[in-house]
């Protein structure tokens, strides 16, 4: 089993909370995270899209910038990145090789060894900042262990219910558990119940909580499309704006946020007829791909390809799912979690225009039998793990950024 056969085998069926382990395996690698600059994000949606527009702005101003997201497409050494360049298998080999012992001894999971391992990347390579995105709620996530320059907060809104809480309130405390005390942070506008949480927990922390400014992007065409993603640039270049001792032109933030490249949002995989591919995964990030979807064009015929992760609920935007398009295929995907056909099927129900196709991949040869003219158009949606399948089918990649 090579090494990155080995850190794949440890991915786990459940998730596991807590920083006791993160704690064990950062000593045992040194502590590079200690005097790491880090900027850590947290939130429900837009974390990465809003953590790669951060590092493209930085990258042109000139910094060596580290950037640490997840979940991948396809490759595991996307989730680690030095200006826009992915962790190599070699090193992937001797951070394995360094510190499987470790990892057993703790038992680490998959995303606590990745952590530690992109902590540990990135102090070996000297970056300037290091953008980590946080797995998981905030309060208990591997990521939550560094000593951030700076947080910042995405919108939040009801997902992973069964493990962060069951109302906006308490998903909001998890999330605002990344705050540190006297370190600013950042966030988007949220739900008034949200928002006064994130309030409350800045003044635990005496810390000052800033709202984004959209001000900042006058004109400016963030190369990530739809409302959301804009939404996700503000925040961007309002955090950067506000990291002391460190000077973010105007013209960087325009520079960046047109020229990021975010794989798997709103991303056209091909043209006439049209494909496109989005991860939205919960109720709110489909809500938020609708409306880019519904602003394209209302001609041709729409195919939905959709999987999902188990315990998502999608109930309420399903009548607009029905709605929008003409067939939707559903299907699973090869990971542990994938939402099986049945539990689908209680979801989106029997319908004439409803399919249930066991492979991702022959779910989107199907789809793609419908795209009979130029105007038809079809988007995939629900999952990262949707990356293999198209890079298979539509011969792209997804290693450059």
């Amino acid at each position: 089993m090579n090494p990155k056969e080995y850190l794949l085998s440890i991915e786990s069926s459940t998730i596991k909370l807590g920083l006791d382990r993160t704690i064990d395996l950062m000593n045992a690698c040194g502590n590079p995270q200690n005097d790491l600059p880090v900027i850590q994000i947290a939130g429900t949606n837009g974390k990465g899209s809003t953590a790669a527009m951060m590092a493209k702005i930085l990258e042109y101003t000139g910094y060596k910038v580290g950037l640490s997201t997840s979940p991948h497409l396809v490759d595991v050494n996307e989730r680690i990145r030095i200006n826009g360049v992915a962790i190599s298998d070699e090193s992937i080999e001797e951070f394995i090789q360094l510190y499987k012992s470790d990892i057993e001894r703790i038992s680490a999971s998959f995303f606590e060894s990745v952590t530690a391992m992109g902590f540990w990347y990135f102090k070996k390579n000297d970056v300037d900042i290091a953008i980590m995105e946080t797995g998981l709620g905030g309060r208990l996530d591997s990521v939550t262990i560094c000593n951030p320059i700076l947080t910042v907060i995405t919108a939040i809104s009801l997902d992973h219910t069964e493990i962060l809480g069951d109302t906006i309130e308490k998903i909001a405390f998890e999330k605002a558990g990344i705050m540190k005390n006297g370190i600013t942070c950042v966030t988007s506008p949220q739900q008034k119940n949200a928002f006064s949480v994130l309030q409350q927990q800045a003044k635990i922390h005496d810390c000052e909580l800033i709202l984004s400014d959209e001000n900042l992007l006058q004109n400016t065409n963030p190369s990530l499309t739809g409302k959301y993603q804009f939404e996700n640039a503000c925040l961007a270049a309002t955090s950067l704006k506000h990291l002391k001792d460190i000077n973010i032109s105007d013209e960087s933030i325009k520079q960046g946020i047109e020229q990021t490249t975010w794989h798997g949002r709103n991303e056209i995989i091909q043209n006439e007829p049209l494909v496109i591919f989005d991860v939205a995964h919960n109720e709110s990030g489909i809500e938020g791909f609708l409306d880019y979807f519904n602003s394209i064009n209302d001609s041709g015929t729409s195919i939905l390809i959709i999987s999902l992760q188990r315990r998502k609920n999608i109930m309420n935007v399903v009548p607009q799912l029905l709605n929008t398009f003409d067939y939707i295929i559903c299907c699973e995907t090869d990971n542990l979690r994938t939402m099986t056909l049945g539990e689908m099927e209680t979801q989106l129900g029997k319908s004439d225009k409803v399919f249930y196709i066991q492979s991702a991949k022959d779910a989107i040869s199907k789809g793609l039998t419908f795209l009979k003219s130029d105007s038809d158009k079809m988007a995939i949606v629900g999952t990262h793990h949707f990356g293999k399948p198209i890079t298979n089918i539509f011969n792209i990649s997804f290693n450059t950024l």
